[in-house]
């Protein structure tokens, strides 16, 4: 690939409007298709509550996003979002039918809040090693375990293994690539491709279209982060 495309492809990357086409997609096409009147129906003290769970998810779409491109752009306050974030997102998956949750996002609460403590010291672009690997074993050991202990723990029918394939994959190698995000692997951009290749499925088929559309944008921002991270690489002292 030659310098000048690799120059503008790095300005994409490092721009400011890639965020906010990112925002603006998710935001308007969620609008459209009346995402924001999602709501989640509960009772308590006998009374029957509605919560807009729609308008949360949005929001926390868009702060997903945002720490997303941040980290892409090498801003450790991504990190940060990203760990607050979590939070806001397991929530939010739980309810909407991912019952490991409970387990498997403290995990990468943790992972990213890590992350935010070694970028702060240094940043360094490192080749892919045997680290690498073990990090994304643990990662996908790690999520096996917890999401078969919530699956059989937190629900009193038999084990959806459809559903229990389609959540623990991405989540091992979420964690996979999050335990990795410290040591910032340029490689690491493949594994988030794969990621939200599941994502995409999981998020359908939880109608989860808001969600859907963010890791669809996701996948090309991997791209542009591989290229532009694997360049700065071979650059660096």
């Amino acid at each position: 690939m030659g310098n000048n495309i690799i120059t503008s492809i790095k300005k994409i990357t490092n721009s400011r409007y890639l965020d906010y086409i990112g925002v603006v997609l998710v935001v308007s096409i969620s609008f459209l298709l009346k995402y924001h009147e999602t709501l989640y129906d509960f009772e308590w003290n006998q009374k029957s509550y509605s919560f807009y769970l729609g308008y949360f998810s949005i929001v926390n779409t868009i702060l997903s996003m945002l720490a997303t491109r941040l980290v892409t752009k090498k801003n450790n306050f991504g990190n940060l979002i990203s760990t607050c974030n979590t939070l806001l997102s397991g929530g939010i998956d739980f309810l909407l039918g991912n019952i490991g949750a409970v387990l498997t996002y403290p995990v990468s609460f943790f992972g990213n809040y890590f992350a935010f403590k070694i970028w702060k010291k240094k940043q360094y672009l490192n080749t892919i090693d045997l680290i690498f690997f073990r990090n994304m074993g643990i990662g996908i050991l790690l999520s096996f375990v917890l999401n078969y202990i919530a699956f059989t723990n937190f629900s009193t029918g038999a084990i959806d293994w459809k559903l229990f394939f389609i959540i623990a994959i991405p989540a091992g190698i979420s964690f996979g690539g999050t335990f990795n995000l410290g040591r910032m692997y340029p490689d690491n951009w493949f594994n988030w491709q794969v990621y939200n290749a599941f994502k995409i499925v999981q998020n359908l088929m939880l109608l989860n279209i808001a969600n859907t559309i963010k890791y669809v944008f996701y996948m090309v921002n991997a791209i542009l982060g591989y290229i532009t991270w694997n360049d700065d690489k071979k650059r660096q002292l």
